[in-house]
């Protein structure tokens, strides 16, 4: 009988102890096939000051826009119309290629022109390396105080130049259909775009937008 109390006792310490315990935790991977995308998110028309607003073209170059990358051909014509408009106002104007790139293999319809500056870094067009790319100086020293942050890889450098510019304190703009992703589906573009809305910090000083959404 006695034995018999503490088997029961044992049994019921460890039916609390398993009751306790806590489920394992599912990871996203797990949760992948059941997440439903949230709602687009809004986009926004913008009336930009000229003299305080620069555009960032970045990485138009044929070795990361072509063939393979359909959605950025597709982005050239409303960014050629972009960089004409802004042009035309006398906005700044500045170019990016990555290392060793040059910058003459720009695509013709969206080529530098005159003396427009050009900035020579990988993801972040910020830095490269450890180094400084003297772009914060140059926006700063111009006065300008929104960027414009188009071109590809939507999940390289428009990514993570225009969290950067935010983070820096500079108010973003990016229009939907002058960015373009690396990989072979739109999600990437999608989960981009999301971020910018929804990260925190940098999603306060960033605004999605169209091209034809844009005044200067």
């Amino acid at each position: 009988m006695f034995r018999l109390r503490h088997l029961l006792r044992f049994a019921a310490l460890a039916v609390v102890l398993g009751s306790a315990a806590p489920a394992l935790a599912q990871t996203i991977i797990d949760e992948w096939s059941s997440i439903k995308a949230p709602p687009a998110p809004e986009l926004k028309a913008v009336t930009l000051d000229p003299k305080a607003t620069a555009v960032l073209a970045m990485d138009f170059v044929k070795q990361t826009c072509n063939e393979n990358r359909p959605r950025c051909l597709a982005s050239i014509p409303n960014v050629e119309k972009l960089l004409a408009a802004a042009r035309a106002k006398g906005v700044l104007v500045i170019h990016t290629t990555v290392p060793p790139v040059p910058i003459a293999d720009t695509l013709p319809a969206v080529a530098p022109m005159g003396n427009e500056p050009v900035v020579v870094a990988l993801l972040d067009k910020f830095i490269l390396g450890n180094q400084d790319t003297g772009l914060e100086k140059m926006l700063k020293d111009k006065g300008i105080t929104t960027v414009i942050a188009i071109g590809t890889a939507a999940n390289g450098a428009v990514l993570y130049t225009a969290s950067a510019a935010a983070s820096r304190g500079f108010n973003v703009i990016v229009p939907v259909d002058g960015m373009s992703a690396s990989g072979p589906t739109p999600f990437i573009e999608q989960f981009v775009a999301y971020n910018f809305t929804s990260a925190p910090v940098i999603s306060a000083k960033i605004t999605l937008t169209r091209i034809d959404m844009i005044t200067f």
